[in-house]
């Protein structure tokens, strides 16, 4: 009876550790795969497990392609994801036949990436599990190439696809007449403070699923040792580049040569200039500019059209322009540029201004920012600011003056949407070089009250005797009534 009752209690202690293990398990997977190499062994490799971006939180840049497709170009994972600076989840070394296994994985959303010294790293790859075994099939390193002691591409080059291009000379000239053509998928990796001067031509396109990508060939300490730029010099083709990410740059593209296209490009990480032109700029279209000191910053020219991209998170500003002329930006969305609209402070925000004439800004969405409109002097009325949707904005319009051209400003503020602005949308900083009316009619300002947009939202003469005055009156009802008013919506082109 005793036995019996011993044999009892032992198998109920069993079935207990069976079911706990169970529970443990559950919402848990195993995760297997292999790797192999375009050229030497696979075994070793190192295999990274990390958890996936999630796109649609608010505070990633590729929410916003859900509700605004036309802007920048939809998440990709494999063109624009960067591994090195994530943390991971679970860290396997492939055997010598290049199989690797993580166990007791949560259910989630992941992606896995393999790397060797010498071999590269893999394309990205993404897998979703809920549970049970899951075998993700082969993922294969690519070839290094390393270019040294050239200096100077003499003669028609082509780059392959899926090939890691490691420059390890601090420059490197493609020579006039020479054209460097660079395929869909391949990597090009630059040294500490490395250029890539181009005086011939460079042919870069790649597709939306296979990106080019211009990136730092190391990280230390966790951090990119940072190349310098990409040099068009004023006898070069001008660039023509679709397709192409830039990370970790102290400036990207710095174009000497006139006019050219960007589109479709990715911008992270850039410490000064995404984009710096030197002389007329190239249309920038369907690009995203993330974490980039200045998205834009152009001076002493005239043509600049900027439309259908994404700025979010540049610091201090998104574009600087001074001395242009003939500048059109246009069906942008703008959002965290120089700090948010709680966040920000001094000389920071989306678009700073000095000198600008005949130009326009329509069409735009602004949120989250410090200032949308820093501007300086002789910002004359021949610049156009109208159709745009401004939200969460610290000050939508500061006018002062510069220390070295000072003069009036005052830009036509016609036919924009104003809500959830925590200061002003128009501060006039009193001087006796502030001396030109403004015009700021027919928008929509949150509220039908005058007295309150007088007191609110304006600081002009009547609070300061010195200032010129802003004319808001008549005022819009609400957003509707812009695109009911001219036929066009205020906010991002539709």
């Amino acid at each position: 009876m005793i036995h019996s009752r011993y044999l009892l209690l032992t198998l109920f202690v069993l079935l207990l550790a069976i079911s706990t293990g169970c529970k443990k398990d559950e919402g848990q997977t195993g995760i297997v795969g292999r790797i192999s190499a375009t050229s030497g062994s696979s075994g070793g490799a190192i295999v990274k497990l990390m958890e996936a971006p999630d796109p649609t939180q608010e505070s990633s840049v590729w929410s916003v392609h859900d509700a605004e497709p036309q802007l920048g170009f939809a998440y990709n994972l494999d063109a624009t994801f960067d591994h090195r600076p994530v943390t991971a989840q679970q860290v396997d070394t492939a055997d010598g036949d290049g199989n690797f296994h993580f166990e007791q994985v949560v259910a989630g959303d992941y992606v896995i990436v393999a790397e060797k010294q010498g071999q590269g790293w893999t394309k990205p790859k993404f897998v979703s599990t809920s549970g049970g075994e899951v075998d993700v099939g082969e993922m294969r390193l690519p070839r290094e190439e390393v270019i040294s002691g050239q200096f100077v591409i003499e003669e028609n080059t082509t780059w392959e696809a899926n090939v890691h291009y490691v420059v390890e000379d601090p420059l490197l000239v493609i020579n006039d007449g020479v054209t460097l053509t660079i395929e869909p998928g391949a990597i090009v990796r630059l040294p500490f403070a490395g250029q890539l001067e181009v005086q011939g031509t460079l042919v870069a396109h790649g597709l939306p699923n296979n990106f080019i990508r211009f990136m730092a060939n190391d990280y230390i300490g966790r951090r990119a040792d940072r190349w310098e730029f990409i040099k068009f010099k004023d006898e070069a083709t001008p660039p023509d580049l679709e397709y192409c990410a830039f990370r970790d740059a102290s400036t990207a593209l710095d174009l000497e040569s006139d006019s050219g296209s960007i589109r479709n490009c990715y911008f992270n990480a850039i410490t000064a200039e995404g984009v710096l032109p030197r002389a007329d700029a190239p249309q920038i279209t369907k690009c995203v500019f993330e974490n980039v000191g200045t998205g834009v910053y152009q001076a002493s020219n005239n043509n600049l059209e900027i439309d259908h991209s994404i700025f979010q998170t540049c610091d201090p500003f998104a574009i600087t322009l001074k001395s242009m002329t003939n500048v059109d930006i246009y069906c942008n969305w703008f959002r965290d540029c120089g700090g948010s609209d709680t966040s920000g402070s001094g000389d920071r925000g989306v678009i700073k201004l000095d000198l600008v004439t005949a130009s326009q800004f329509r069409n735009n969405i602004f949120e989250t920012s410090w200032y949308a409109f820093q501007i300086g002097s002789f910002v004359d009325s021949t610049t156009r600011i109208h159709h745009n949707n401004f939200s969460r904005m610290n000050t939508v319009m500061n006018i002062g003056v510069t220390e070295e051209e000072r003069g009036p400003s005052f830009p036509n503020l016609i036919y924009n949407c104003f809500s959830s602005i925590d200061l002003f949308v128009v501060f006039f900083n009193c001087n006796q070089h502030n001396t030109e009316d403004m015009n700021a009619t027919r928008n929509s300002w949150g509220t039908s009250s005058e007295a309150q947009i007088e007191d609110r939202f304006i600081h002009d003469r009547d609070d300061d005797g010195t200032c010129p005055t802003v004319n808001f009156t008549p005022i819009l009802n609400s957003c509707a009534s812009v695109a009911a008013e001219t036929g066009t919506a205020a906010g991002i082109c539709q």
